[in-house]
């Protein structure tokens, strides 16, 4: 995502700087954040663990079309090179340990490098839980052939503690906006309520004096 967002003051939902940087993020995906949000919560961290069955292809991403250039051991996209040399400037080369053959890993890696491209340019607003599950795809595709990415699975659950935060400040806003419709309500009906009382005052008075 294009700027460092902060959400509710602990939360950084971008992952590189405005130049494609990868920017190392010390916030710790602190509880407390997102205490009030429990159950959403878990359920979409619940999502992000699971093993389930990877569905990320190719055509689910837009940065990687042009001739390919070879980038260490694999021939990445143009549009892909400056990610691969930011993460790997900051992380160090996070494929370093896997032995597998890498032609037969490099569909995997490309999509991984294409995600994280994706992200970076994307604003928090724009993030919905379909491209969560998305990217959750891309990065447990290398992780399970051993690529060191653990970092970039801990980035997505504070994407999506950010994601539910932006939720539920969504719906504290509604739940406010009807609370003041109603007390404005409840003020018109005490000023009816003392006009019709100053107007049935006199037929009052009558009353209490025949009786």
């Amino acid at each position: 995502m294009n700027e460092m967002q902060n959400l509710q003051g602990t939360v950084l939902v971008n992952v590189v700087d405005d130049n494609d940087g990868v920017t190392k993020n010390n916030t710790s995906f602190e509880a407390g954040t997102c205490s009030n949000n429990e159950a959403a919560i878990t359920d979409i961290l619940m999502k992000l663990e699971a093993d389930d069955e990877s569905k990320v292809k190719f055509s689910h991403f837009t940065s990687l079309h042009g001739e390919r250039i070879v980038g260490g051991k694999y021939s990445l996209a143009p549009a892909l090179l400056t990610i691969v040399n930011n993460i790997i400037k900051v992380y160090g080369n996070f494929s370093a340990k896997s032995k597998m053959n890498p032609s037969t890993i490099e569909t995997v890696y490309i999509m991984f490098c294409a995600f994280v491209k994706e992200m970076t340019n994307l604003w928090h607003e724009q993030v919905i839980e379909g491209l969560m599950l998305k990217w959750r795809d891309a990065i447990k595709n290398v992780l399970r052939i051993n690529f060191k990415v653990a970092f970039m699975m801990e980035h997505l659950k504070k994407i999506s503690c950010a994601y539910i935060s932006s939720m539920e400040r969504k719906k504290l806003e509604n739940v406010g906006l009807m609370i003041s419709k109603l007390e404005a309500k409840l003020s018109a009906m005490k000023e009816e309520h003392v006009k019709i009382s100053e107007q049935s005052k006199v037929f009052i008075d009558v009353a209490e004096e025949f009786n």
